[in-house]
C-alpha cells in the first residue's frame, strides 16, 4: 500500500491525456486507475459504487483544466455521497480557465507533478474526503437523533393522550409496554407490579410481557420485592439501572441476572433498561424492564422510530451486531413514561375501585329493594341479563333491522345499570300494594268475613226471638206449629242466603273470574246484603259493603283498584327522580330516561306520559320493557296470577308485539335467537 495511504480507501484516477506531467510512485501503482476521455473507465467504478458492499471512500482525479466540466457532470450521475478531489493540470496556451466556487479542486498545476509532490496532493486529497465522510457522518447522527428524539416526542405525547383515556388495566399495561419499547427501540420487554400480601409485606408480580423478535411464553408469577433481582432492585431503590450487556456483570455490581430463561427458550438478554414506576405520592408501584435495544444513532442507518418491530433478532449473529446500548438520554426519558404510567395506572385502579363500589352500591341498593317483597326478588337482575343478551344479538347482527346498530362498551354498562334501576322507584310503594295476592287484602276480606258471620248470627238470634213471641201470641198447638214452621223455613232461606253472600265474596276476590259477569255478581250482591237488616250493639244498621270493598270487588283484572294501579305505575317518575340525583358521568347520562320509558307502549297507552314510536321510545328502553314484561310471565310464585308455560309466555310476547305494544323486531330476536334459554327464572332469587 503506498505510504501515507493506510487510513485512506478511495482510488486515483489520473487521465490519459496528462499521465505524462506525473511522476507516479511504484508505491502507488495498486491505487492508480488511468482513465480517458469520453471517461467511460469510470462506469466501472460507478457501478461497483451501487453495490453495498462497497467500501471506497472516494476519487482523486488527476485530469486536464478542459476535461474538468465534463467529468464534474459525470461524477452527478453517481450515487450520493460520492466523494471527490481534483488536482488540475493547465497544460494549454490560452491561459487558465475561470474555476471560482469550486470547493473541490484541490489544486491547478501548470506545470509537472514530482514523485513527491503527487504522494502529497494524493494524501492531502484523501485526507479532504475524509474531513467531508466526517462531516457527512456527524450530520448524519445528528439528524437521526434529531429524528428520534421527534419520534420519542410524537410517541410522549401519543403516551399521554393513549393513557389518559384507555380505562381497561390489560390494554393500559400493554400500551404502556408497547409505547415504551418503541421509544427507546427495544426487543423486548415486561411489567411487574408491586402487590401487598396479607401479611403486610410487598412483592413483584410478573404482570406482562412482551418480545418483537419471537412469540415466548409467559405466565404471572411473583417474586420478593428485595435487591436480589433486577426488577426487584430497581423496586426497592427506585433507582434507574442501565446495563450494556447483563452477561458482563460482576461480583461488584449491585445486581445479578439470571440466564435461565435465556437458556430455555434460545434468548440473549443483552442490554437493558429497568426504570421504576413512581406515582404522585413517590411511592414505587411498579417496574418497566425494557431489552435489547435496536437504535442506531451513529449515522449508519436511517432512524425511523420504528426498530423496535422492524429489526428482528433471529440468529445469535443478530444479538451481537443488532443490539445496542440502551442511550443515556433514555433513562430520564423511560423515567417520565414510567411517571405517566404509574399515574395512569393509580388512577384506573382508583376508577376501577370506584366503578366496583359503584356496581356493589346499585346491587346492594336493588337487593334491598327487592328483599321486601320475596315474589319478585331477582326480577331486576334477571331483566338486566336479558337485556345484555339482547345487547349482545344486536352486536352480533349482520343482517336484518339492527345491522348498523351496535351498542359500544360504555353503552353496554349503561343499559346495564339502567335495567337495574329501573324499579328502584318502588321503595316508595306501600309493600302490601306489591304483595296484594286478591281484590281485598287479607284484613279487608277477614273484616269482611266476620261482618258475614255477625250477620249470620244476628239473623239467627231474630228467627229465635221471633220464634218466641210466636209462642207468646199463640192460642193453639196447631196455631203455634204452622207459624213455627214458616219462621223456621223462611230463617232457613235468610241463613243459607248469608252464606251464598260469602261465597261470592270469596269468589269475586280472585283476581280472575272466568266467565263471570263481575258488575252483575256485584249488584247481585249488593241487593241481597240490602235486604238483610242488621245491627250493632249500639242499633246503627251495619254497613257490610263499603264503598271501599265495592269498588275493590268490581276490579275486571288483576287484583289492584285503579289508585292502587296509579299508586304502583308511579313507581317509574320516583325511580326517574331518584336516578336523576345521580351524578352520572357524561357516558351514563340517559339512564333515567331509559328508566323512565321502559313501561310506555309502541301505540302510546303505556305509561307515564303515554308516548309512542321508536322515535320516542329509545331501544333501550324497548329493551327493559321486553324483558319485564317476560320476567313477570314466567314468574313462578307472583301471588297474584298462577304460574304460566314458556310456550304462553312467547306467544303472550309475540301478540305484544304483533299488536304494537312491544317493539315486534325485538320481540323477534329475543324469540329466534332462543335468549330465553340463557335465562333461568330462579336466578338471583332469594330464598328464605
Amino acid at each position: 500500500m503506498a505510504e501515507g495511504l493506510e487510513h485512506f480507501n478511495g482510488i486515483i484516477c489520473i487521465s490519459r491525456t496528462i499521465q505524462d506531467f506525473i511522476e507516479i510512485p511504484e508505491s502507488f501503482a495498486g491505487r492508480v486507475r488511468i482513465i480517458s476521455p469520453p471517461f467511460d473507465d469510470l462506469l466501472e467504478y460507478k457501478n461497483t459504487r451501487e453495490q453495498p458492499s462497497f467500501t471506497y471512500r472516494g476519487l482523486v482525479f488527476f485530469i486536464s483544466i478542459e476535461e474538468f466540466s465534463d467529468l464534474s457532470s459525470i461524477i452527478t450521475t453517481f450515487p450520493e455521497p460520492t466523494y471527490t478531489q481534483f488536482v488540475l493540470i493547465d497544460n494549454s496556451s490560452n491561459g487558465t480557465m475561470s474555476l471560482s466556487n469550486v470547493d473541490t479542486i484541490l489544486s491547478v498545476r501548470t506545470t509537472s507533478i514530482s514523485e513527491s509532490e503527487f504522494r502529497f496532493l494524493t494524501t492531502k486529497g484523501f485526507q479532504l474526503i475524509q474531513i467531508q465522510n466526517d462531516v457527512l457522518e456527524s450530520n448524519k447522527r445528528y439528524i437521526n437523533q434529531l429524528q428520534d428524539t421527534q419520534h420519542d416526542h410524537e410517541a410522549l405525547i401519543d403516551i399521554g393522550k393513549a393513557l389518559s383515556v384507555e380505562k381497561d388495566p390489560d390494554r393500559l399495561l400493554r400500551l404502556i409496554l408497547y409505547l415504551s419499547k418503541k421509544i427507546t427501540g427495544a426487543d423486548a420487554g415486561s411489567i411487574y407490579l408491586i402487590e401487598e400480601r396479607e401479611d403486610g409485606t410487598k412483592q413483584l408480580r410478573f404482570k406482562y410481557s412482551h418480545t418483537f423478535s419471537k412469540e415466548l411464553p409467559y405466565e404471572e408469577f411473583t417474586i420478593p420485592m428485595d435487591a436480589n433481582s433486577i426488577a426487584g432492585y430497581v423496586a426497592v431503590t427506585r433507582n434507574v439501572l442501565n446495563i450494556p450487556d447483563v452477561y458482563l456483570l460482576n461480583a461488584s455490581d449491585p445486581v445479578s441476572f439470571n440466564s435461565s430463561f435465556d437458556k430455555i427458550h434460545d434468548y440473549r438478554s443483552k442490554s437493558m433498561l429497568v426504570v421504576p414506576m413512581v406515582n404522585h405520592l413517590d411511592q414505587a408501584i411498579g417496574v418497566i424492564q425494557l431489552i435489547n435495544s435496536k437504535e442506531y444513532l451513529d449515522g449508519t442507518e436511517n432512524s425511523t422510530g420504528n426498530e423496535a418491530f422492524e429489526v428482528v433478532l433471529s440468529t445469535p449473529e443478530d444479538f451481537d451486531t443488532k443490539v445496542v446500548p440502551f442511550d443515556e438520554r433514555y433513562e430520564s426519558l423511560m423515567e417520565s413514561v414510567a411517571s405517566q404510567a404509574a399515574i395512569a395506572i393509580e388512577n384506573n385502579r382508583m376508577m376501577l375501585q370506584i366503578r366496583n363500589q359503584f356496581e356493589e352500591f346499585v346491587k346492594a341498593s336493588v337487593i334491598a329493594i327487592e328483599s321486601r317483597d320475596i315474589a319478585t326478588s331477582g326480577h331486576s337482575f334477571r331483566v338486566a341479563q336479558i337485556c345484555m343478551e339482547l345487547a349482545e344479538a344486536i352486536n352480533n347482527s349482520n343482517e336484518g333491522p339492527f345491522k348498523d346498530t351496535c351498542f359500544s362498551e360504555s353503552e353496554l354498562k349503561e343499559l346495564e345499570y339502567a335495567a337495574l334501576l329501573h324499579d328502584f322507584g318502588k321503595v316508595y310503594i306501600d309493600v302490601a300494594i306489591f304483595q296484594k295476592a286478591k281484590k281485598l287484602y287479607p284484613r279487608d276480606l277477614d273484616n269482611l268475613l266476620l261482618k258475614m258471620d255477625y250477620l249470620y248470627r244476628y239473623q239467627e238470634l231474630m228467627f229465635t226471638i221471633d220464634q218466641r213471641q210466636i209462642a207468646i201470641s199463640s192460642k193453639t198447638t196447631s196455631q203455634y206449629s204452622k207459624k213455627a214452621r214458616e219462621l223456621e223455613e223462611h230463617r232457613n232461606r235468610v241463613l243459607q242466603q248469608i252464606m251464598n253472600i260469602k261465597d261470592t265474596i270469596v269468589q269475586l276476590n280472585e283476581p280472575v273470574v272466568l266467565d263471570a259477569d263481575v258488575s252483575a255478581m256485584l249488584d247481585e250482591l249488593e241487593s241481597s246484603v240490602t235486604c238483610l237488616d242488621c245491627v250493632d250493639i249500639e242499633g246503627n244498621r251495619l254497613c257490610i259493603l263499603t264503598p271501599e270493598i265495592e269498588t275493590n270487588l268490581s276490579i275486571q283484572r288483576g287484583s289492584l283498584n285503579p289508585q292502587e294501579r296509579k299508586e304502583i305505575e308511579s313507581h317509574v317518575t320516583h325511580t326517574y327522580n331518584f336516578v336523576s340525583k345521580i351524578p352520572w358521568p357524561p357516558e351514563y347520562r340517559r339512564i333515567p330516561e331509559f328508566a323512565l320509558k321502559h313501561h310506555e307502549k309502541m301505540d302510546g297507552t303505556g305509561y307515564p306520559d303515554g308516548i309512542k314510536g321508536e322515535e320516542n321510545i329509545p331501544l333501550q328502553a324497548r329493551m327493559i320493557a321486553l324483558a319485564d314484561i317476560y320476567d313477570a310471565l314466567i314468574a313462578t310464585d307472583r301471588p297474584y296470577k298462577a304460574p304460566i308455560t314458556l310456550e304462553k309466555a312467547l306467544a303472550i310476547l309475540e301478540d305484544e308485539g304483533n299488536n304494537n305494544k312491544l317493539d315486534n323486531r325485538l320481540v323477534e330476536l329475543f324469540i329466534t335467537q332462543r335468549i330465553y334459554e340463557k335465562i333461568d327464572r330462579n336466578d338471583f332469587r332469594i330464598i328464605r
